[in-house]
């Protein structure tokens, strides 16, 4: 394998002068995973207990770190052990790069199928050939030059990126070239949010899919990749996915942390594509809050800080791969101004709950408890929990999605060919224009939404392979109008 020239200006987002004697896991080296153009390593963590197609986190670490620090730092293999998915982390050799940062400024590296690009490409490429990896849940994430290489496989490979976590990146091809890479580091490279979508659009001219969202994570203290760049990142990755750059909800003390604020882009079906975390007096870094509780994870080092807020826990939240250790119990489907409906958890010793309904609806007692009575109103939405266990800590959520509908009868059909149609009435022949179609989501027989992809073809809705055998209802948002349609998947 050949192996490229080493770059004569080191463009290091960071230098990490520490080594790592507190790993979490071990990770795995993987060798023979392509023909590796970007002559990059290839590590794995795969925890114990995977059952069925999981998720892939790709984790990419910043320069001068090795994988085994950045899975260190960012607690992504504890995540994994919890919730079960399968991370895979990139290693950039001192060969390509004299500092080991993924040259995310190489033209010869970040287009698409060209490089380190199609390295990591292949790596995932690798997962999916040898381990039960779920296509609609791929995902990636990275630290300064890592959260640069996470923007372009993003930007090179929409079709297998779902989401990703930018710590301390920079756009797409804010530069091309050593030279100017400290130009864009510093924040100065600005364009207009059609340029910057236009840079990501012309890696693939003919791709009509969906768009990978993004959360960026940005410390305001930030000396060595400005937090403007911040800014520019909403820009392209909220015109890539037709939204605009007005903020739609800002939640100022971010989970009662005065240290974080977030805000949030959506697109005209009000669906989330970019969520921004400021960090106040955060420098180049990840933010952390180290501790043994689900929610907390990871270990300080120079470039890992700890501000009571697990920016990797976030991550994965925005990934939807978190998985609630209990279930919520209760119907699906309720009439109109139901009352007396009655929905609970497995009760845990020491444990409270605190219990969220859809808009209308009310609790009419047990909230705090393990099970509660619901008296709803006429919207559809999300009975969800919290249990806060003892030793105050926050175990992820469960959340069970409730139709509420004047009639009990829903149209039924059965899905083949990945295809659905449909028209005025909710059956198969389709007579609507799909070009005004906002969202299809598809929820399981317990309310929790099934991760897909989907497209418009001609007068149809292509979904993406992998749902299971079984029924699904679905909701599909047209112009003014949303149809309720329940699958049988065969």
């Amino acid at each position: 394998m050949k192996v490229k020239n080493t770059i004569s200006i080191a463009i290091c987002f960071f230098v990490i002068a520490q080594t790592c004697s507190w790993a979490q896991g071990t990770i795995t080296p993987v060798s023979g995973f392509g023909t590796n153009p970007g002559s990059l390593n290839m590590y794995t963590y795969i925890p114990n207990g995977l059952t069925g197609p999981a998720p892939l986190v790709i984790a990419m670490h910043g320069c001068t770190q090795s994988a085994s620090i950045y899975a260190a730092q960012t607690g992504w293999n504890k995540l994994a052990d919890l919730h079960k998915f399968y991370v895979v982390y990139p290693e950039q050799i001192t060969a390509n790069n004299g500092s080991k940062c993924f040259n995310w400024f190489d033209p010869n590296d970040v287009n698409k199928n060209q490089g380190e690009a199609l390295s990591v490409k292949q790596m995932v490429d690798y997962m999916i050939a040898n381990h039960s990896i779920d296509p609609s849940a791929i995902f990636a994430t990275g630290l300064s030059a890592g959260a640069a290489m996470t923007v372009v496989m993003l930007a090179d490979y929409p079709e297998i990126f779902n989401k990703g976590a930018v710590m301390a990146g920079v756009p797409y091809k804010a530069a091309t070239s050593s030279l100017n890479a400290y130009t864009a580091m510093n924040g100065g490279v600005t364009k207009t949010p059609t340029q910057w979508g236009d840079l990501v659009r012309n890696q693939n001219l003919s791709y009509s899919g969906s768009q990978p969202h993004m959360a960026i994570f940005h410390g305001t203290q930030d000396f060595t990749v400005n937090i403007a760049n911040a800014t520019e990142l909403i820009k392209q990755w909220t015109n890539v996915n037709g939204a605009d750059q007005t903020v739609d909800s800002t939640f100022t003390s971010f989970q009662g942390n005065s240290a974080v604020e977030k805000t949030v882009y959506t697109d005209n079906s009000n669906t989330p594509v970019v969520e921004y975390y400021k960090i106040t007096a955060m420098g180049h870094a990840i933010s952390l809050d180290t501790g043994a509780c689900p929610r907390q994870g990871g270990a300080t080092g120079t470039y890992a800080s700890e501000k009571n807020f697990h920016s990797t826990y976030w991550a994965a939240k925005f990934f939807n791969i978190l998985t609630s250790p209990y279930t919520v119990n209760g119907l699906i489907q309720v009439p109109v101004s139901a009352t007396n409906i009655v929905y609970s958890v497995t009760s845990t010793p020491g444990s409270t709950y605190a219990w969220a309904v859809p808009a209308g609806a009310t609790i009419a007692s047990g909230q705090g408890t393990s099970s509660i009575t619901v008296n709803f109103g006429s919207t559809s939405g999300y009975v969800n929990v919290t249990e806060t266990a003892s030793g105050n800590c926050i175990n992820e959520g469960a959340e069970l999605y409730i139709d509420v509908s004047i009639t009990s009868n829903i149209n039924s059909f059965k899905r083949d060919n990945n295809f659905i149609y449909i028209n005025e009435n909710g059956t198969i022949l389709s007579s609507l224009d799909l070009n005004e179609l906002k969202a299809v989501t598809i929820y399981n027989t317990i309310g929790q939404v099934v991760r897909h992809s989907y497209s418009v073809q001609e007068n149809r809705i292509n979904l993406s392979s992998g749902l299971k055998t079984g029924v699904y209802i679905v909701h599909i948002s047209i112009a003014q109008k949303l149809y309720t349609l329940k699958m049988t998947v065969y």
